[in-house]
């Protein structure tokens, strides 16, 4: 008897030795180890799904993250639950944000099937109630997320407020005011109806007459407009807009709206997508629905277009071109400054000893400030200053 009772205890003891969980009674102080005991998990429960073969996933984001519940099930949908809450406040890092975010973090959580992809369980324990405490590391699918966040139109502060410049298209496109312009004031009606900030068409053509260079400009010129005033605007993105009108005859009528999708800093060419309506009868007038049909259809297209530029942008960061001036000569400086330049950015691109592309995911003038004391102790050896032309940043000593 006494031999059986023995291997009876040895034989716990290794079970215990191998599957144990640390547990905290529910009036216990996670710092008083008095109240930490050791409790054998039920062998029977599985550990989950292996998480692993997404590691390589750049769409795929790690948390580890603590659920309580009335049983185990809840208790590890309530740790999925936080591990999606701190996946997002990863992007989320203003206060205003944070304070939106709370606002609809039920309308998120709610719909938090699909957005974990995989689970595994790193710790669990019931406690002395009879509840359970989860802890998980839990694969978060990031695209789910983010697209989740634009629909409820919260913005990234990380990238800015997203600044859209819409205007027509001229070369090589005949040009009919009324008709552009009532469709550039449905793509801008479509864009503030999600979040975006834009800048009216009004503004624009009194930017133009207030800059005499710009308003010696003819319609039909080989001058891309656009482009100029996204970058006096320091917008992000511009959008050229061309209409074709087509009379088919027996009094069908035909619209075709063509927009091209621009980066406003680089002017790099982003999309180009079409939006056609259906043949409709009519007068003249036919145009006018001829056209919000036709951009009706064109604009989830250019949503879809702009969506994927900010979430390159995120993963990224976003781009700057810093352009230094008066620099010190010597290569112990050369690699000085590359140092500096690449301790407070995501990804950095040297083009010239005076010229680097920065990707940055905080504002350019926290960037800056926090590389400052270095600009002035290693490279400038005396204060400095910078101007901020938008995506454009000079950098140069004080003189």
């Amino acid at each position: 008897m006494k031999i059986r009772l023995s291997v009876i205890i040895t034989l716990m003891l290794f079970l215990s030795s191998c599957v144990s969980v640390k547990y905290v009674t529910p009036f216990g102080n996670e710092n008083d180890q008095s109240a930490v005991t050791e409790k054998t998990a039920d062998p029977k429960l599985p550990a989950g799904n292996k998480i692993s073969q997404f590691s390589n996933d750049h769409n795929i984001t790690e948390v580890e993250a603590q659920g309580i519940g009335a049983d185990r099930d809840a208790a590890i949908r309530d740790a999925q639950r936080n591990a999606i809450s701190t996946a997002i406040g990863t992007y989320l890092v203003s206060e205003q944000e944070m304070q939106n975010y709370m606002t609809v973090k039920d309308q998120v959580l709610a719909k938090s099937e699909g957005f974990v992809k995989s689970y595994s369980i790193l710790n669990q324990a019931r406690e002395a109630d009879g509840s359970w405490a989860v802890t998980i590391m839990a694969a978060v699918t990031k695209d789910i997320v983010l697209n989740d966040l634009e629909a409820l139109g919260i913005l990234l502060s990380q990238l800015g407020n997203p600044s859209m410049v819409v205007f027509y298209a001229p070369m090589g496109v005949q040009y009919d005011q009324r008709y552009t312009e009532q469709a550039i004031n449905n793509i801008n009606q479509y864009f503030t109806v999600n979040r975006y900030d834009v800048y009216d068409l009004d503004q624009l053509n009194a930017m133009i007459e207030d800059d005499m260079s710009m308003k010696q400009i003819a319609p039909g010129e080989d001058v891309d407009m656009a482009e100029i005033l996204a970058k006096k605007l320091k917008a992000d993105i511009y959008v050229t807009v061309a209409i074709i009108l087509e009379d088919l005859g027996n009094g069908k009528k035909k619209a075709k709206a063509t927009a091209k999708i621009f980066n406003a800093s680089t002017a790099k060419l982003l999309g180009v997508q079409n939006g056609y309506s259906d043949e409709i009868w009519g007068n003249n007038t036919a145009y006018d629905a001829n056209i919000d049909q036709a951009i009706k259809k064109l604009m989830p297209l250019i949503m879809n277009q702009v969506k994927g530029y900010w979430k390159e942008q995120l993963d990224k960061g976003k781009e700057y071109i810093l352009m230094f001036s008066d620099l010190p000569q010597g290569r112990e400086y050369k690699q000085i400054l590359l140092d500096v330049v690449s301790s407070g950015a995501k990804e950095v691109r040297k083009v010239t000893y005076e010229e680097y592309q920065i990707w940055i995911t905080n504002s350019i003038d926290d960037y800056i400030n926090s590389i400052g004391d270095q600009l002035e102790e290693k490279v400038y050896g005396k204060e400095f200053d910078y101007d901020n032309r938008g995506e454009r940043i000079n950098i140069f000593p004080v003189k």
